[in-house]
């Protein structure tokens, strides 16, 4: 691994700092790990781990790994001033940067409902009363109307579990679509989001002929 590394560096220029990277292993004894530190002269670390920005872990994320997305969210409000603001313009940065910075988590994993309940809290704070969180007395309007799409009388705000299931469904999209993608073949645990596929797609079979190898089957996915 480190011959590769150091081989892609001396092609493409992109040269690895071993001190300030981590190797995270998988299915190695205890007496792996000192020579695999000898080996690639960087330091050891166990799941979770970030990377890039998305945390990996062996099973789904917890509450309390998802923490630093929520912290980040709420860190944002520090730098407006709110006070300031119309409700339309609260509504804007809602919609267009709270609403949007989980967007690059959501492609990937599912979080929690009580992850979500609390960037939910964030955004309806901000919006009715241009802080981190709001009473029932500051909210004009019911979340989940705020939520619904513009033509359907609501405010456009994403709902974030829908939006992260719709995010998700496109991998599996694109791999029954799309063949040429590199990780096409890997097998994708998304086992509430194939329910929902298999459930709104129908499968066509397309039969052809190959010279020699006879008969071949092909499927394509149409919503």
């Amino acid at each position: 691994m480190r011959e590769i590394l150091q081989l892609f560096g001396n092609v493409s220029g992109l040269k690895v700092n071993f001190t300030k990277s981590s190797a995270t292993l998988l299915r190695c004894s205890a007496g792996d790990v000192a020579p695999m530190i000898q080996t690639l002269g960087c330091p050891i670390v166990d799941f979770p781990i970030t990377y890039p920005g998305i945390p990996l872990t062996i099973r789904r994320p917890t509450a309390p790994q998802l923490e630093p997305l929520v912290d980040k969210i709420a860190g944002r409000l520090l730098t407006w001033m709110s006070w300031m603001m119309s409700k339309t313009g609260c509504l804007a940065m809602v919609k267009a940067v709270l609403s949007a910075i989980p967007i690059h988590q959501l492609l990937v994993i599912g979080p929690s409902k009580k992850t979500l309940k609390l960037i939910e809290r964030i955004e309806r704070g901000f919006l009715w009363a241009g802080c981190a969180a709001a009473t029932g007395g500051h909210c004009h309007v019911n979340w989940q109307r705020v939520s619904q799409p513009v033509e359907h009388g609501g405010l456009g705000v994403r709902d974030l579990e829908r939006t992260g299931v719709s995010l998700r469904l496109r991998w599996m999209w694109l791999v029954r679509t799309d063949e040429n993608r590199a990780w096409s073949i890997l097998d994708l645990h998304l086992s509430e989001e194939c329910q929902l596929f298999f459930a709104s797609t129908t499968m066509l079979l397309a039969m052809a002929r190959e010279p020699f190898f006879g008969r071949i089957y092909g499927s394509t996915a149409v919503p």
